[in-house]
């Protein structure tokens, strides 16, 4: 009898156990399933961690630093105060969500702006980036300098900074685009288009043409655009005629009202076979007979050099002496030196070249401003004062001629906005 009694009592005390087992699981349960989600905005820069001591904290995804993160005594007040000031936390910013900026306003006075509306796009930044490098004239590899990554950081660091590759395709694309844009301006005018050409040989023996197209829309309002630039097998006329002709018909041109070059003999060739071809696509206004015209102010640039022959002598000394100083940066200090020894503002002595028409109107202008200084060099300098073709100073006559010179090319220099307008 007692012998039962114990084996009831050990099942009594085991049932109780395991009761209390049960007890205590869904006890856990209980509380797990009432652990709340996380819902504040500071979790998602922060993790959640307990350290040795059981406190939980709240650490830093990106610096690292801790706040106590009990729930029931601290908040989240401190992470989220944190998540302002952390210097190295990502810019978060809704790119969905316009913003304000301030725009300066084109052709307003100093200081005006406009009120716009702005909103990142990672895509009109990178046409705007070709743009940059297309306008400037900069290498493919410039957004790979660290200079413009640490720029781009500051300025607006959600922008991707593309290789130099994606630039060279984005560039490419670009003039696709703004291609096909004149090609359907072209196709919907139906307008007469004139255009402008001139050859060249650069330094490494290739020949090359640009081709200009000027038309007016219907607000008369002018337009010019380069429509192509290419290497060209030679300057014979043919030759340049094949290649104007091969790029009116990859714009769609065949109305053609003028065309505008200089005197060159091959151009006179090539006009007269752009006419024939014309004729063909049955274009040719008046059979032709108004299609050449030669450059206005390369016929003025031949008269100016011709009458400045007459002061030739006087030209080429002043050439040589401007040619000398400019050669070596000790005999440029000398100079320096010089001008302020004349009180004279130091600026530098410009030498002409054939290639820029008004170039000996702002030597010659340069030359007689400094003439003190320059024979103050002279004097000290025994190398500019002894050689042919020696520098003394002006007679009045020599004077007089380098007057008559500098006027002369004055013409020149107030024809350069024709030369913009009407030239390439």
């Amino acid at each position: 009898m007692s012998q039962d009694t114990r084996v009831d009592k050990v099942i009594a005390e085991s049932v109780a156990s395991d009761s209390n087992v049960v007890n205590q699981n869904s006890i856990v349960e209980s509380k797990a399933k009432k652990e709340r989600r996380k819902r504040s905005v500071a979790w998602d820069h922060f993790t959640s961690a307990v350290d040795s001591e059981g406190i939980k904290k709240g650490v830093c995804n990106y610096c690292k630093k801790e706040y106590l993160a009990d729930t029931k005594e601290h908040g989240t007040t401190a992470m989220l105060g944190h998540i302002r000031k952390c210097k190295k936390i990502p810019c978060n910013v809704d790119t969905r969500q316009s913003k304000i900026a301030f725009q300066s306003v084109t052709g307003g006075n100093k200081g005006d702006v406009s009120i716009v509306s702005w909103k990142f796009d990672q895509e009109e930044c990178r046409k705007a980036l070709c743009r940059m490098i297309i306008l400037d004239e900069l290498p493919f590899r410039f957004v790979e300098k660290e200079g413009f990554k640490q720029f781009m950081k500051v300025v607006q660091p959600l922008f991707r900074i593309p290789s130099r590759t994606t630039v060279t395709r984005d560039c490419f694309d670009l003039f696709d685009g703004e291609k096909n844009k004149m090609r359907s301006i072209f196709k919907e005018t139906q307008r007469r288009v004139c255009i402008t050409t001139d050859t060249w040989t650069s330094v490494q023996r290739i020949n090359y043409m640009c081709i200009t197209a000027h038309w007016i829309d219907k607000n008369w309002t002018l337009h010019k655009r380069v429509i192509n630039f290419c290497p060209i097998s030679s300057h014979r006329g043919e030759d340049l005629a094949k290649g104007i002709v091969k790029c009116l018909h990859e714009w769609g041109l065949h109305r053609i009202f003028t065309v505008t070059v200089d005197n060159a003999s091959s151009n006179s060739v090539c006009v007269a076979e752009l006419s024939k071809q014309l004729t063909k696509w049955g274009t040719n206004l008046l059979g032709g007979k108004h299609l050449h015209v030669r450059c206005m102010t390369h016929i003025i640039n031949l008269v100016v050099q011709d009458g400045i022959k007459e002061a030739n002598i006087s030209i080429e000394r002043i050439r040589q002496a401007v040619r000398y100083i400019r050669q070596s940066p000790a005999r440029w200090k000398n100079f320096q030196e010089c001008c302020v020894d004349e009180n004279l503002a130091k600026k530098s002595l410009c030498l002409d070249v054939p290639t820029r028409w008004n170039s000996t109107y702002l030597m010659l202008n340069r030359a007689i401003e400094y003439e003190g200084a320059i024979l103050t060099y002279a004097d000290r300098d025994i190398g500019l004062a002894h050689p042919e073709p020696r520098v003394e100073h002006m007679q009045d006559d020599q004077r007089q001629e380098c007057l008559l010179a500098k006027n002369v090319t004055v013409f020149l220099a107030r024809l350069l906005f024709i030369n913009n307008n009407c030239c390439i």
